[in-house]
């Protein structure tokens, strides 16, 4: 009697398990667009200065993408409780679909070419001196977005 109650009760979580079960294309679809996530750990009492230097730099080179329209847009987020968790800063880069992640040695010299009207490369190596005693990338992942049907 026990093992067919036991039975029973495996039979009846598999089937609601498959109750809950959504199918790609069918229920959702996953956004063309592509989200490029670096997560960064930044020491508190430096995140300004990293701010700082990414605003001059990596804010650049996001406005330049866009302006080449291999980036649709850029995001900088931090963290709240900055000294908690194993990062507290993301960079963010939203790309209109996978192919534009490819390399591509034309959009790239487009995208090198307007950075360096504004930003020259000595003072892009200023910028980011010193990142190396305050910041360590935690990981990087490309994240799509669920649409539901």
């Amino acid at each position: 009697m026990r093992r067919m109650m036991v039975l029973a009760a495996v039979a009846a979580v598999g089937m609601a398990g498959h109750a809950n079960a959504v199918e790609m294309f069918k229920d959702y679809v996953p956004s063309k667009g592509v989200w490029n996530v670096t997560m960064v750990k930044v020491d508190p009492n430096h995140i300004d200065d990293y701010l700082g230097g990414l605003r001059q730099s990596w804010m650049t080179g996001c406005a330049a993408g866009k302006k080449a329209g291999t980036l649709e847009d850029c995001y900088i987020y931090v963290s709240e409780t900055a000294a908690a968790g194993p990062f507290n800063v993301m960079l963010v880069q939203k790309f209109t679909s996978a192919a534009m992640m490819e390399p591509n040695e034309e959009s790239y010299n487009k995208v090198m070419a307007e950075v360096r009207k504004t930003l020259a490369e000595a003072k892009e190596k200023e910028l980011v001196k010193g990142y190396d005693e305050y910041r360590t990338f935690f990981g990087e992942a490309n994240f799509r977005r669920i649409e539901w049907k």
